[in-house]
């Protein structure tokens, strides 16, 4: 693997780590139908975020996520300040 598709590799990692902790942000906000699909879905993205873990092990990749996570509470604010 090239130098380039591991730092594309851990992007892709990391991104997914952050959809999952987006996931777990929303959990409890659906209902019924829509609650079960969305419960599976997360269940579905925990158990891939744990394989990830286990496969990699990287510390590179935890880098990368923590500050894309920061990127992403600083969209957050920036939208809920907009609103305002």
């Amino acid at each position: 693997m090239t130098k380039e598709q591991k730092v594309e590799l851990n992007l892709l990692i990391a991104i997914f780590r952050c959809f999952n902790e987006q996931l777990y942000n929303l959990k409890g906000a659906h209902s019924k139908v829509v609650k079960m699909k969305f419960n599976r879905l997360l269940r579905t993205s925990d158990q891939y975020e744990k394989e990830i873990i286990n496969w990699t092990n990287n510390d590179d990749i935890d880098i990368v996520y923590d500050n894309m996570m920061d990127l992403i509470i600083e969209v957050k604010k920036q939208v809920l300040e907009d609103e305002k």
